[in-house]
C-alpha cells in the first residue's frame, strides 16, 4: 500500500475532504498538500498551538508508520486510530515481553515511568488504559509492532 492510498483510507475514515483555503474550499488529495495547506492556514492566523502541532505530527508520522513498518491488518489500525477522540505520537519504543498470570504484556517507558501494555492478539497491538473519574472517559498507550522486534509505535490517546 502506497502512502497515497494510506492518506485516502485515513482521509475517508476521518470523514475529511476539504480544506478552507481563501480561496474556499480546497480539495485535499494528498498528504504534502494537506500538510502545507494546515500550515500556511495556521500561519496567517498566527495562533499554531503546541496541541495542533502535535495532532498534525501525529496524522503524519501515522501515515509513515503504517507506509514503512506497519505489520499486519492496516484496517483495523486506521479503525483503531479514528476511534479515539485525540492521538499524539509519541515515538517508536523499545519493549520487554513478559508473561504476566499467561498473558503477554509490553513494558515500555514513558517519561521515566514503566508503564505494561497488554497485547490485544486479536487486533494486533498493546493497551495500556487508565479509566477518568465519570468512568466514562479513557486514555491510555496503544502500541503498534514494527518490522523491528522488540520497536514499538506509540500513541497516547484518549477517547
Amino acid at each position: 500500500m502506497t502512502e497515497q492510498e494510506i492518506f485516502e483510507k485515513l482521509k475517508d475514515a476521518l470523514d475529511y475532504q476539504y480544506l478552507l483555503t481563501n480561496f474556499g474550499e480546497t480539495e485535499v488529495d494528498n498528504l504534502e498538500d494537506y500538510l502545507h495547506a494546515i500550515k500556511y492556514e495556521r500561519e496567517i492566523e498566527k495562533n499554531f498551538e503546541s496541541a495542533e502541532l502535535d495532532r498534525l505530527n501525529t496524522y503524519q508520522e501515522f501515515i509513515h508508520y503504517l507506509h514503512d513498518k506497519a505489520i499486519g491488518n492496516k484496517d483495523s489500525l486506521i479503525e483503531c486510530f479514528d476511534d479515539n477522540e485525540v492521538n499524539i505520537f509519541i515515538g517508536y519504543k523499545t519493549v520487554t515481553k513478559m508473561l504476566i498470570d499467561g498473558e503477554l504484556y509490553l513494558e515500555f517507558e514513558d517519561d521515566d515511568t514503566k508503564l505494561k501494555a497488554k497485547w490485544q492478539a486479536s487486533d494486533n497491538y498493546a493497551v495500556w488504559q487508565t479509566c477518568g473519574v465519570c468512568g466514562d472517559d479513557y486514555s491510555g498507550y496503544l502500541l503498534f509492532p514494527t518490522y523491528k522486534d522488540n520497536e514499538y509505535f506509540v500513541l497516547w490517546y484518549k477517547c
